[in-house]
């Protein structure tokens, strides 16, 4: 009955895995729009300034500035004195400064339209207190294509998304290249993609022409994929969340670029000295526009993130090679946990279970007790030795990064006959395939004749199949 199959242990645990099916396929899109919300309608909804710096010259007339803008917007600007307005606003102390005793207002159109809009309307009430219109200067002018002063933030977000979703394609769709081919590929693609938006930019006019941006656009891209590849065997199938949180969600807004990081919450502005995207604008926007000021202090924080990526890819090598040496693991077979050179490489790199397909299941003897220890070796369709997965002391085994391909499953353990079992993996696929193997002494020998329906030979002996327990989201049969 409905109901009484809704109840029973096994409707239960189908519940459970649809429930669990669910969860992995939905959290993503939960965080995208989650993050969204609070990383993008949160601080752009209603901008406005906080402790925006502006430069006033003359110590009288800049405290003067100051009270007005206080009494006008509570915290909203920093009016420093100055000497030299101009200058200040080139040297980047400043992102606006005010003359008063020509009113003339230098801004930096550079940085964007947002940001000169909201000084011009903030000075021109202080300009006309003295019965005079404000006299606007750009004294670092974006680039004829670039009205809005958008363009660069386009070209940094570019390079910046294309950094990790080339890491996760390559976990995806490769998930067997080895770590080093990885990093080569993901330095080509990074000079590709550098110098191919440079040049698209450069012949739109949307950029001043300066060849050195294509430096710090490769290192932006490089930073961003390190630091995906070596996070990739520690978060596993979390990686798509990591990246998209790391260097979308949080560094879009913290970055400076589609609104003024004065105009941002303070959690964001924090954010801007430390992340990759923000610091790669500033870098770029020192070498086209204010020659040079703030260059090496971005620059070495893009330096950072790549010697990060490059600390991580060092530590998951180590901890792979620790595995292959460890006790039980042999150069042969390489048992006991153990997975193969080739194999240790992929199942490490992606984004696990979620962007390769996966296999679970436990092993057990024919009265249902779990049998630690065991190794289900896993061959592939040409007959080469994929990985060895090691069952825990509840049984159960898991194979991540494995390829979409009809594989032979062989599960064995001391004292035990072994079991084999074909199974078909795509891409995206979950199969769940448990094994209850016979004592040794309970092995049935293969008649003469050969092999009856539904067993295999193994070792000599007649074995039956692993039994399939479930398929899911495409999974092959067993």
């Amino acid at each position: 009955m409905p109901n009484e199959t809704a109840t029973s242990p096994g409707g239960a645990s189908r519940a459970l895995e649809t429930a669990r099916t669910l969860a992995n396929a939905l959290w993503f899109p939960v965080l995208f729009a989650a993050g969204f919300m609070f990383c993008y309608l949160l601080p752009f909804h209603s901008p406005a300034p906080h402790e925006l710096p502006v430069a006033v010259q003359g110590e009288e007339a800049a405290a003067a500035v100051s009270v007005a803008l206080e009494d006008a917007s509570p915290g909203g600007f920093d009016v420093l004195p100055t000497d030299a307005p101009e200058q200040e606003v080139l040297d980047r102390d400043a992102v606006a400064a005010y003359d008063p005793a020509h009113h003339e207002l230098y801004v930096a159109g550079s940085l964007g339209a947002a940001l000169q809009q909201t000084a011009v309307s903030t000075f021109t009430p202080v300009a006309a207190q003295d019965g005079a219109e404000l006299e606007v200067t750009d004294a670092a002018p974006a680039a004829p294509g670039d009205g809005m002063g958008m363009s660069l933030f386009y070209l940094v977000l570019t390079w910046t998304l294309t950094g990790y979703i080339s890491v996760i394609m390559l976990s995806a769709h490769a998930p067997h290249l080895r770590r080093r081919a990885k990093v080569l590929t993901v330095a080509g693609f990074g000079a590709f993609t550098s110098v191919f938006c440079y040049t698209v930019a450069d012949v739109l006019d949307a950029i001043p022409h300066d060849l050195s941006v294509i430096p710090i656009a490769f290192l932006l891209t490089q930073a961003v994929s390190w630091t995906c590849l070596g996070l990739a065997p520690f978060v596993t199938k979390w990686l798509p969340g990591v990246a998209m949180t790391v260097f979308v969600l949080l560094s879009m807004p913290s970055s400076g670029g589609a609104i003024p990081l004065p105009m941002v919450p303070e959690f964001f502005q924090s954010l801007h000295p430390v992340l990759p995207m923000g610091r790669a604008l500033d870098a770029i926007r020192a070498v086209l526009y204010f020659d040079g000021a703030g260059l090496w202090p971005a620059v070495a924080v893009l330096g950072g993130w790549l010697a990060l990526g490059a600390l991580l890819l060092a530590a998951a090598t180590v901890r792979e090679r620790s595995r292959r040496r460890a006790p039980g693991a042999h150069a042969g077979g390489r048992t006991g946990g153990a997975v193969s050179e080739e194999a240790d490489d992929a199942a490490g790199d992606g984004p696990g279970a979620d962007a390769a397909p996966s296999l679970i299941g436990r092993v057990t003897d024919t009265s249902g007790r779990p049998v630690a220890g065991a190794v289900v070796s896993v061959v592939d369709h040409a007959g080469r030795h994929v990985a060895a997965l090691e069952s825990g002391t509840d049984g159960a085994y898991s194979g991540t990064g494995l390829p979409g391909d009809r594989l032979t499953l062989l599960a064995s353990a001391p004292g035990h006959s072994p079991r084999v079992a074909r199974v078909t993996l795509d891409h995206g696929g979950l199969v769940h395939l448990d094994f209850a193997l016979y004592p040794d002494d309970a092995a049935v020998r293969a008649p003469e004749s050969g092999v009856s329906e539904g067993f295999l030979p193994v070792s000599g002996r007649r074995v039956p199949l692993g039994r399939r327990v479930r398929e899911m989201n495409g999974g092959g049969t067993a």
